[in-house]
This record gives C-alpha cells, sequence and structure tokens, in this order.
C-alpha cells in the first residue's frame, strides 16, 4: 500500500471524468499512461492508490437497476418505481456509474431505512423509540457519577470457503488498548499462531496470528477489560480535577490536519466559522459543533472508507454517513476552531453480541478529555429522546472496547499486501502468502461472554 495521505490530492480531470462516468478500464489505462510517462512524479503514489480503488469499487456497487427496483419492491410494500426515482434523485438511495450503467450499493435498502424513517415504517423494520440498556445506564450514572463493567469478549474471524487455499495465513485482530476510559486488560486465550501482542498503548492495537492451514479454521481471540465511564453535567461547574485523569494530554497533531481525510479546507473552515459565529467559549463551540453534526448530517452505511473521497468534507457537502463520517467531520470542524479532538474506534455493544462502531474525544479545560459520539446523539434525537441526545455531547455508555486510538495508524507488524481498511481496524485483517484478502471473503463475529456491573471505583487522585 502506498502512503495513504496521498489520497488528499486530486485526480487529473481526464481520470476522475471516467471514472465517474464508469469507464473503470479506460481509467486505468489512462493512470498507466500516466505512470508510464512519469507525467506527474508526486502524484504517483495517488494514482498507484486509485487502482486499488477502481477495482476494489465494483464490489460494493453490484446491483443493476432492474435488481435494486426488485429489492426494494420486495422489502417495502407498494413501493413504485416512481418512489425509487424519487428517493435516488435526493440521494437516498446511492449509485455509481459502471460501464455505462447504474450500479447500486450493495447496502441501499437498509442505508434507505436509516435515512427514511417513513419508508423504514412501512417496511416493518422501524428503530426502537427506547433503548432499555443505554437509558438504564445513563440514569444509573447521573445517579451515580461513575459507572463500571468488566466486560469479556471472543472475537473471531473466518476466510470464506470460496475464498480459501491451503497456505500460511497472517490475521491480525483488534484487542483492547489502554485509554482514558478503558484499564486492566488481559488477553485470555487465541488461536494456534500467536506471533504478535501489540503494547497496550498502541494507537491500533492488535495481536498477529500466523498459521499455515490446510482446511478451514477459525483465528479468535479472548479478552476482558475494565471500562468505566464517569458523568459530564455541562450546567456544572469543572471539577478540580479531569474526569479521566491518566488520558494523555492534547499534542499538536490533535489540532492538526491529517491527510487524506481531516483536511482543514475552505468550505470546512467557512463552516466552522458559521456554526460557531458568535461564541467564544471552546466548550458551548464544540457543542454548536456536535449539534450540527447531529441535526444535519443523516446516517447512512457507506462504501468502504478506502473507497471515499476526503471523508470530513464529504459528509459536510452530502449531509449523510455512518458514526465514522460523523467523527471525522466533528474532528476536523473542532479542529478547525482550536478545539483539541481525537478519534477513537472498536466495538459497541448490546451485552450478548458487539458490533463496529467510532466516535469522537475532545477537550475541555478543566474537564479533561471528553466524548462525543454523534450518530448515537443523532439516533436519539431521531428517537424524540433529547436526554439522550444531550448525554452523548461529553459522556459514552460504558459498553464499549477501543482498540483503535488514531484514525491511520499503522498495524504492526506491517501487512504485506496493504489493508481492507487502511484507516481503522475493527474486525480483523487478513492476507495469505500471495495475497491481501477482501471484506468480502471473510467472516468476523464478536460476540459478549460475561458482563459484571463493578461497584464504583475511584482512581488514585480523581476528585469526587
Amino acid at each position: 500500500m502506498q502512503a495513504i495521505e496521498a489520497m488528499a490530492y486530486p485526480l487529473p480531470e481526464d481520470i476522475l471524468t471516467r471514472k465517474l462516468a464508469g469507464d473503470l478500464d479506460g481509467a486505468l489505462k489512462l493512470i498507466d499512461i500516466y505512470l508510464s510517462e512519469d507525467r506527474a512524479p508526486v502524484l504517483g503514489p495517488r494514482l498507484l492508490l486509485e487502482k486499488q480503488v477502481i477495482a476494489r469499487l465494483p464490489d460494493d456497487y453490484p446491483f443493476a437497476r432492474d435488481e435494486a427496483l426488485r429489492r426494494a419492491r420486495e422489502g417495502i410494500p407498494g413501493f413504485t418505481e416512481a418512489e425509487f426515482d424519487e428517493c435516488e434523485l435526493r440521494g437516498d438511495i446511492q449509485y455509481v456509474y459502471i460501464a455505462g450503467q447504474k450500479r447500486y450499493f450493495v447496502r441501499f435498502l437498509t442505508s434507505l431505512y436509516k435515512l427514511r424513517p417513513d419508508i423504514a415504517a412501512r417496511a416493518g423494520c422501524a428503530g426502537q423509540a427506547a433503548d432499555e440498556l443505554l437509558d438504564g445506564a445513563i440514569a444509573e450514572l447521573r445517579r451515580e457519577g461513575e459507572l463500571s463493567y468488566r466486560l469479556r469478549l471472543r472475537a473471531s474471524l473466518d476466510i470464506d470457503a470460496s475464498a480459501f487455499a491451503p497456505d500460511e495465513y497472517c490475521v491480525h485482530l483488534p484487542v483492547p488498548a489502554r485509554s482514558a476510559q478503558q484499564s486492566d486488560i488481559a488477553i485470555l486465550a487465541t488461536s494456534e499462531g500467536l506471533c504478535d501482542v501489540q503494547p497496550e498503548d498502541s494507537s491500533a492495537r492488535t495481536v498477529c496470528l500466523r498459521r499455515r492451514l490446510d482446511r478451514p479454521e477459525t483465528f479468535f481471540v479472548e479478552y476482558e477489560y475494565l471500562s468505566t465511564v464517569r458523568l459530564f453535567d455541562m450546567g456544572a461547574p469543572a471539577p478540580a480535577a479531569p474526569l479521566y485523569p491518566d488520558a494523555p494530554a492534547p499534542c499538536a497533531e490533535d489540532l492538526s490536519e491529517l491527510p487524506g481525510h481531516i483536511l482543514f479546507t475552505p468550505y470546512l473552515r467557512a463552516l466552522a466559522a458559521d456554526i460557531c459565529a458568535g461564541e467564544s467559549d471552546p466548550l458551548r463551540r464544540a457543542r454548536r459543533i456536535y449539534d450540527y453534526v447531529t441535526t444535519r448530517v443523516r446516517y447512512s452505511f457507506m462504501r468502504e472508507y478506502f473507497l471515499l473521497p476526503p471523508i470530513a468534507e464529504y459528509a459536510a457537502l452530502g449531509l449523510k454517513g455512518d458514526c465514522g463520517v460523523q467523527s471525522l467531520l466533528f474532528i476536523t470542524l473542532c479542529r478547525i476552531m482550536g478545539i483539541p479532538a481525537r478519534w477513537q474506534s472498536g466495538l459497541s455493544s448490546d451485552l450478548s453480541e458487539a458490533g463496529c462502531h467510532d466516535w469522537a474525544q475532545f477537550y475541555a479545560e478543566g474537564w479533561g478529555w471528553l466524548f462525543a459520539d454523534c450518530s448515537y446523539g443523532g439516533a436519539a434525537l431521531r428517537d424524540g429522546s433529547r436526554e439522550r441526545w444531550d448525554f452523548y455531547f461529553g459522556n459514552l455508555d460504558p459498553f464499549r472496547m477501543v482498540a483503535n486510538s488514531r484514525f491511520q495508524a499503522e498495524l504492526n507488524p506491517p501487512k504485506r499486501f496493504g489493508r481492507i481498511d487502511p484507516y481503522d481496524n475493527q474486525t480483523g485483517e487478513c492476507e495469505s502468502s500471495a495475497r491481501m484478502l477482501l471484506s468480502g471473503e471473510l467472516h468476523s463475529a464478536c460476540r459478549v461472554i460475561n458482563a459484571q456491573r463493578i461497584e464504583r471505583v475511584v482512581p488514585p487522585g480523581h476528585m469526587q
């Protein structure tokens, strides 16, 4: 994989025109001409990355129009072709051109349900108005000021039979990293072939498993950790000590661009200034940014992040995105306004299963590092829960596993053939001795083995 920061570079107009028109073969041929003639040496890494993007794009957009319409009609009673066209025009149904034809996003239907609650209701899959687990945790945290759980999880990865061949395989599985809210971590068990466990302070912590397989077998890791969250109340005075005193202090990186997706573009600078106009207090500025993202950016599933243009501006222009896209927009706008902000990602659980999730941290004087979960906050607002919406500015539930504290962090030991997701690692990466395996060739799962509520723990130096 070439330096991923080159994704911030624009494509030459002739290559971009062919790509957007769906002439992927022509775009690839043009890229080869640029590279062979050394037309733009500095652009070389970007062009090599674009070849990978183009190669993977069809997998995320597999459906022709007739097939997409058929699936929509099967899922939504009475759904008409005119409605399909309207949803497409409004951007609620995603497509690209491939070979001159519209091809539709593999998750277009579930995304449509997220974007259009009225259509989700017709399909019989409208979300619940309340989340008992989260509401119960929020109520308890407000009473006690602190909430701790010891969680034990088992994460696994399997190679699809269609992609398997006897070979040596190398797998990186994410595991808990030390973070503001996460401590007392233990790796309890793994499948055979453990060759590396990254330090707890790694920006993208993994265990690496390497072994030869003559038949398909499961790679797995089992671990436990303590998750402790503390109450932030915007209406209360700042405490005498930060809520999370062991969290690393803000650094220059927390206020910087990160090519290619955290970019201080002219549009984002103008947007941040407009959102925060008339407000000088950093904490209240952060709240305004949170309010903007949660009220203006609609939740939608995304194609692979590797296939997206610079993500923060993409979210601000299109006003839709999943948890990570929303988090990157929040982080970027905060940094533009001089508010230190960081990435966190890993898993979120319902105490039985766990799934991928991303959120943000931001720094407030006196309080220290706080959290912002824009997708949970936006979902709460759509469900009519202003209390949960307020909660996810500054606070977090304890049902998370943090594996990553930096977007675009490298994996160690390094992979040889590139990554499925070069920005983040939540379900695992796998390669054989010959190639990288893609997401459609892998099956990942994570289940919660045990979740135990722990009596309040006050760490040394924390003021009650």
